[in-house]
């Protein structure tokens, strides 16, 4: 196949506006050396001449391959374990404290069991994150933290866009260049089993996690229970106004009062959300549901 030509101004318009409506991510018009890095191993993959072939493939909406190959390319999958180490730990100095008090209330007030403890893991990509989650509440019940807790009573619901994606990282399989990206080695050697070149998380650590495809821009965003905590770092960033607000007040719903949202270094809800009230816990930011 010969080299497509550029992509022009009106084809990366028209695919920038599908690429919001299907996944909310924003592209400018300053985006078109990423939409063609991106994309030009698509066009090869499924034989099309050029930009504007793929446009057209897309707007007729008939090829569910190609179409969830787009979203892929597009949405960064950029993951590691214990990514910015501070809310992991925070997690254990502050936020499974606090939902273990509420674990204890509830308890206490009905004579039915509590609900599991919760901790949503969204845009969860390969699985470091949730795994790292899992981890670290593995390690918190192990300090003899909260001896009235198991490793049952709490659920990690981890949401991705990209069934591929969450297909791999339910298989929990990491190469050691994976687990080199913020794997302690005591940890890796109590959590995960060598399996040929690799690794492969433990059946401890998998049967906390609760893997899902969720689409953050479908029109009708279906909630995903009652949770804790919440982490959605490094995703709002790329969603236009309408979108964040959407989101977030999607995990408002989610929240009982006094639940935990951990967003990215780099993210706030100034300006999207006067439903959570900004605190640090253990030195690291977060937002609690008013």
């Amino acid at each position: 196949m010969s080299q497509p030509k550029p992509l022009s101004r009106e084809t990366q318009a028209d695919i920038s506006r599908w690429i919001t409506r299907e996944c909310g991510v924003v592209l400018g018009p300053d985006k078109a050396y990423l939409l063609e890095h991106r994309l030009s191993g698509l066009l090869k993959d499924f034989s099309l001449p050029s930009y504007e072939a793929l446009r057209d493939r897309l707007l007729d909406g008939r090829q569910a391959g190609v179409t969830e190959r787009v979203v892929e390319a597009i949405v960064t999958h950029e993951t590691s374990f214990f990514r910015d180490r501070h809310p992991f730990e925070a997690l254990r100095a502050a936020m499974l404290p606090a939902a273990r008090q509420r674990w204890l209330a509830d308890r206490a007030a009905s004579l039915l069991p509590p609900r599991p403890i919760r901790i949503w893991s969204a845009a969860c990509s390969t699985g470091q994150e949730p795994v790292s989650l899992a981890i670290s509440t593995l390690e918190w019940l192990r300090s003899g933290a909260a001896a009235d807790l198991r490793p049952a009573d709490f659920v990690i619901v981890a949401t991705d866009i990209s069934a591929r994606i969450i297909k791999m990282a339910r298989e929990g399989r990491y190469s050691a260049a994976e687990l080199e990206r913020g794997m302690p080695a005591d940890l890796r050697a109590r959590y995960f089993t060598p399996d040929g070149p690799g690794w492969v998380v433990s059946t401890e650590v998998a049967r906390m996690i609760d893997y899902r495809r969720v689409n953050f821009a479908d029109a009708a965003l279906a909630s995903v229970g009652l949770f804790d905590v919440v982490f959605c770092r490094n995703v709002l960033i790329y969603f236009d106004e309408a979108l964040k607000k959407r989101v977030v007040e999607e995990f408002w719903r989610s929240l009982p009062a006094g639940g935990l949202l951990v967003l990215g270094s780099a993210e706030s809800l100034y300006g999207i959300s006067d439903r959570f009230q900004p605190i640090t816990m253990a030195g690291s930011p977060a937002y609690q549901r008013l």
